[in-house]
């Protein structure tokens, strides 16, 4: 008998699916990495997204990406301003392919912690 485990959180997926990442203080415009490439064939859907600025005086927006393609832009206000959301359909991402995080305007100091799900399909 296969003993599976099921996430609560997200019913129908086992727990080792589940996948999260968070980036380091991202400060310029390029892209960073907050969710690595899956493997061959293997798609990560994203169930839930927060950002957080800490910076005292810079706004920025900031973009969520399926490696270069923008998938979700999100307002991040200065001195703790930012972002959650928990998203009942889950943004698909393209297999085998990192989801990254960049600001739109240099100097914010921002975070960003991704949460969902791989999948073959």
């Amino acid at each position: 008998m296969l003993n599976m485990q099921v996430s609560k959180a997200a019913p129908g997926v086992n727990l080792p699916d589940v996948v999260s990442g968070v980036t380091a203080a991202m400060t310029g415009t390029g892209d960073t990495s907050t969710i690595a490439a899956q493997g061959s064939g293997v798609r990560t859907y994203i169930t839930a997204i927060t950002v957080t600025n800490s910076h005292a005086t810079v706004d920025t927006v900031v973009e969520i990406k399926d490696g270069s393609t923008v998938k979700w832009r999100g307002f991040a206000k200065a001195a703790g301003g930012g972002f959650t959301l928990a998203l009942p359909t889950p943004l698909r991402g393209t297999a085998n392919t990192a989801w990254n995080a960049a600001n739109v305007t240099t100097g914010s100091n921002t975070y960003v912690s991704l949460a969902g799900f791989t999948s073959l399909v």
